[in-house]
């Protein structure tokens, strides 16, 4: 979905209060997926006050709009966050897809997973390469598992055809993507793993503080740090703000998982009322899912 631009200043809305781009969605409002807030869309640049605003960004909605362009005798559906919102909405597009003679699906990563589709010839993955900058260790494992999902809707009946979009067709996720070579990626991913102490061969462990004030979950994580031992520490550094809150995160390489989380449950449990004068929350989660 696209986001609003200032042509003069260069400045794109974001959220007030996680600070994330916020993007346009049909009720002609700005979301942010973040948190949920909302706003009405500017006519003005907050910032230098200038009205040279403009859309931009490659989302699902413009997508459908380049679709309509050049190939308008197709039916264009569109399946994401802003079609699906409404109850029965999504079987809705998915049915309609199924019947239609020629049409074309367009979506984000829900469309890929957990759905069969008869007669589909192509399938196309678009900005291939966002997932690939997530700062999380399973980036590659998400971007292949996302691309061979989607590959995998096509050509179940019969031949069919697999386009996917990159700035980066050497990455290691996208070049065994390519070649449906799941053995040689794992092989591969495990190796970086072992050397790197991710999962499976270590554990991690995710220590994120919350605060009113932009430095407190920092400096708490700061102390723990100085604190815990019997494990490699990577951090703290700072998350995006949700909901209003700036936050930080501590991440632990550990072989002792249950003796590190009490060492840090301890931590926090005394630190606990200079936490609550300062207004600062703190979550401990043992081999989180992300990061």
């Amino acid at each position: 979905m696209p986001a609003i631009h200032c042509r003069a200043c260069g400045v794109s809305r974001r959220c007030e209060l996680c600070d994330v781009s916020l993007t346009l969605h049909r009720d002609q409002r700005l979301h942010c997926h973040h948190c949920g807030y909302s706003e009405a869309v500017p006519e003005a640049c907050p910032a230098c006050g200038s009205s040279e605003l403009a859309r931009i960004g490659a989302g699902t909605q413009r997508l459908e709009a380049e679709l309509e362009k050049r190939v308008p005798e197709l039916e264009r559906i569109r399946l994401d966050a802003d079609t699906a919102s409404k109850p029965g909405a999504l079987r809705e597009a998915l049915d309609r897809f199924v019947a239609s003679d020629r049409a074309v699906l367009v979506g984000t990563q829900m469309v890929a997973k957990g759905h069969h589709f008869p007669g589909v010839s192509l399938a196309a993955v678009v900005d291939a390469d966002t997932g690939l900058a997530l700062p999380d260790f399973r980036a590659d494992e998400r971007t292949f598992q996302l691309v061979t999902q989607l590959a995998g809707r096509s050509g179940r009946d019969a031949p069919g055809k697999v386009i996917v979009q990159t700035f980066q067709p050497d990455a290691t996720p996208l070049r065994y993507a390519a070649r449906h070579d799941v053995t040689g990626f794992l092989t591969e991913e495990l190796a970086r793993r072992r050397e790197l102490g991710y999962p499976p061969f270590r554990h991690l462990i995710s220590i994120v503080a919350s605060g009113a004030d932009a430095d407190a979950p920092s400096r708490l994580l700061r102390e723990l740090n100085g604190e815990l031992t019997g494990a490699d520490l990577l951090g703290p550094a700072p998350l995006l703000r949700l909901r209003g809150r700036h936050r930080a995160q501590l991440v632990a390489k550990t072989d002792q998982p249950r003796a590190l989380a009490s060492r840090a449950g301890q931590l926090l449990a005394a630190a606990a009322p200079a936490m609550r004068r300062a207004g600062v929350s703190a979550v401990v989660d043992v081999d989180p899912q992300s990061l």
